[in-house]
């Protein structure tokens, strides 16, 4: 972006959706085999927070213009879970 003199003001995230079992499923893969988590209850849940929980959908149609932008499960996998990869997950 810089390269390109973009200056105004960007917002964005990578393209793609993640779950948050499907990043436990990674970090169990990549990270510590022995991880086990338990999931809670939408009534469990709502008893532990003040607001009710939101899942965000945003337009990354802006980021086509940067095809070298990895979807967010590519992305998480190369950046975050091969470097600390304790396990011999592919």
């Amino acid at each position: 972006m810089a390269k390109r003199n973009l200056t105004r003001i960007w917002n964005f995230t990578n393209p793609g959706v993640v779950s948050h079992n499907e990043i436990l499923e990674m970090y169990q893969g990549y990270i510590d085999p022995n991880f086990v988590w338990k999931n809670f209850t939408l009534e469990e849940q709502e008893k532990g927070i003040i607001a009710p929980r939101r899942n965000n959908d945003l337009d990354t149609t802006k980021l086509k213009e940067f095809p070298e932008l990895l979807p967010i499960k590519e992305s998480l996998i190369k950046y975050v879970f091969k470097p600390n990869q304790k396990t011999s997950a592919a």
